[in-house]
């Protein structure tokens, strides 16, 4: 959704900022979803509550922020600062939040407030950090497609795979409480990765950061993602370089300079060979689904 919804549980507004659930509790088995939202925010977004929180909060309630990419921070009570960077999963309760913003080029993030209505052994303020994001990106997209067809069936199959989700977090935290060094080191690249993607990081400055050898840290790339250092670092830089397109003023040109790509030509065909389709037809792809969902204009 670009612009301006009717509805806002926070003042603040985004490139989009979609409420796929409104105004009223969904219940599923496992949680009643209260509020679901997807933002891409620019470094303009902050939000401060409870002035910017339209609804009331409630104290046996939870939030649960997974950062698909980009970088933010949030302010608690205790006046301590959580920085989440893209791949990040975090629970915690509505009432300690003093204030959110984006810290970086962009922040999208799944923000979802809810209650347990079964024993969820919730880890608070545990960062877990997911090596592999596509599942659950796509098991997220397809619990926005439910709730975009208006449907209350519809709506109570979104919230039970949300809910599944939202398990599989808490099993992902707490499986990763015991980590060697090695692991820290890793995961604090990839949070420098995803905070600073648009440096130009090559596979001999990351195994510097871990000390290790290239070799090994190509083995640890696989191991956890999948893919290896150039791989995920260039994925990574397209992902940012698509939403960067999404927002209104952002050419083809800037972004590829931005991203340190090394001209459009060579930016523009990384990103075709990904998503295929070119950078410049990134609007009208976006503009195509959502004439299909009708949640955009």
């Amino acid at each position: 959704m670009n612009g301006k919804i009717e509805f806002l549980h926070v003042k603040n507004d985004t490139t989009y900022n979609i409420p796929l659930v409104l105004d009223e509790s969904v219940i599923s088995s496992g949680i009643a979803l209260i509020s679901l939202w997807h933002t891409l925010a620019d470094e303009s977004y902050r939000v401060i509550w409870p002035q910017d929180k339209k609804k009331p909060l409630i104290a046996n309630s939870w939030v649960a922020v997974y950062t698909v990419q980009g970088c933010g921070k949030i302010q608690l009570k205790d006046r301590s600062v959580l920085t989440l960077n893209g791949n990040n999963i975090i629970f915690l309760k509505p009432t300690e939040i003093i204030s959110y913003h984006c810290a970086g080029l962009l922040w999208e993030q799944y923000w979802m407030e809810f209650i347990p209505t079964s024993m969820m052994q919730i880890p608070l303020l545990k960062k877990g950090v997911i090596y592999q994001g596509e599942p659950f990106n796509n098991a997220l997209n397809e619990v926005a497609e439910l709730i975009s067809m208006g449907s209350p069936l519809k709506n109570t199959l979104a919230v039970a795979s949300l809910t599944k989700v939202i398990y599989q977090w808490i099993c992902l935290i707490s499986e990763n409480e015991s980590k060697d060094r090695q692991l820290i080191r890793f995961e604090n690249l990839l949070a420098e990765l995803h905070a600073s993607v648009q440096k130009r990081w090559s596979v001999a400055d990351m195994a510097q950061r871990m000390q290790c050898s290239e070799t090994w840290l190509r083995r640890l790339f696989l191991r956890y993602t999948g893919k290896t250092p150039k791989e995920y670092y260039l994925d990574a830089r397209l992902e940012l370089a698509q939403s960067l397109l999404r927002q209104e003023g952002s050419s083809v040109s800037q972004v590829a300079d931005m991203l340190s790509f090394f001209d459009s030509f060579h930016f523009s065909k990384a990103f075709k060979n990904k998503f295929g389709y070119a950078p410049s037809a990134v609007n009208k792809i976006k503009d195509r689904h959502a004439d299909g969902t009708g949640r955009e204009d």
